[in-house]
């Protein structure tokens, strides 16, 4: 009888909750975040900043337009005659130079013809020679070679100090020109004047160019 009276207390089986109990049972709410509206504005007003910025970048790279870089890379002498009597000094010569034209713009340049000129110390124009215009491609580097220059005294309205520059064996010379003409950027044309100066030393015993520096 004792044991007949024992209660179990264990259940004998173990039912899964059903369905309909899952589906009708406690449910927990949770509140929507929402993004506050002055985030918007800040996000907006940002990506609209980096946009400028980044127009602004590819404005100043692909929009600046620079000047043409000219010198004289060689430069030889032919024909040369002189003479440093101190009654009629003199001296002629043809020089023969070849010049770089490098354009590092994003647009092609194309100059006109323009004119090269040797200049004697302080004293004047020695020379003067034309060189042909033409086009140079964008970041591109145009080499004219065989520029001639026939030189000489006679073109001098001073020649004061000149017989004692002969009878030293050298004449200071400079190589000045203007290439002036148009580059194309993006539909849009600019005027560049590209300027060169080229000093050098006539060595007349030796007969070539010495020291030769350009600006």
């Amino acid at each position: 009888m004792a044991d007949e009276d024992r209660m179990t207390l264990a259940p004998t089986e173990i039912y899964g909750r059903s369905d309909e109990e899952q589906q009708n049972g406690p449910k927990i709410w949770r509140r929507k975040t929402e993004e506050p509206p002055g985030n918007c504005l800040v996000y907006s007003l940002t990506i609209i900043v980096i946009v400028f910025a980044v127009c602004l970048i590819l404005s100043l790279i692909f929009l600046r337009i620079s000047k043409p870089e000219i010198e004289i890379v060689s430069i030889s002498t032919r024909d040369l005659l002189f003479s440093g009597n101190s009654t009629n000094p003199y001296f002629n010569a043809t020089l023969v130079s070849d010049i770089s034209i490098r354009n590092s713009n994003f647009g092609a340049f194309e100059f006109e013809d323009t004119s090269l000129r040797i200049v004697y110390a302080d004293h004047g124009v020695v020379g003067e020679t034309t060189i042909g215009g033409r086009r140079v491609e964008a970041h591109k580097t145009v080499r004219v070679t065989g520029i001639e220059a026939e030189i000489g005294s006679f073109r001098l309205l001073n020649t004061r100090g000149l017989d004692s520059d002969l009878r030293s064996g050298f004449l200071e010379l400079t190589s000045v020109a203007e290439v002036r003409g148009r580059i194309k950027v993006m539909g849009r044309r600019k005027w560049k004047i590209g300027v060169m100066s080229c000093t050098m030393r006539l060595n007349l015993n030796g007969r070539f160019i010495q020291n030769l520096l350009c600006d």
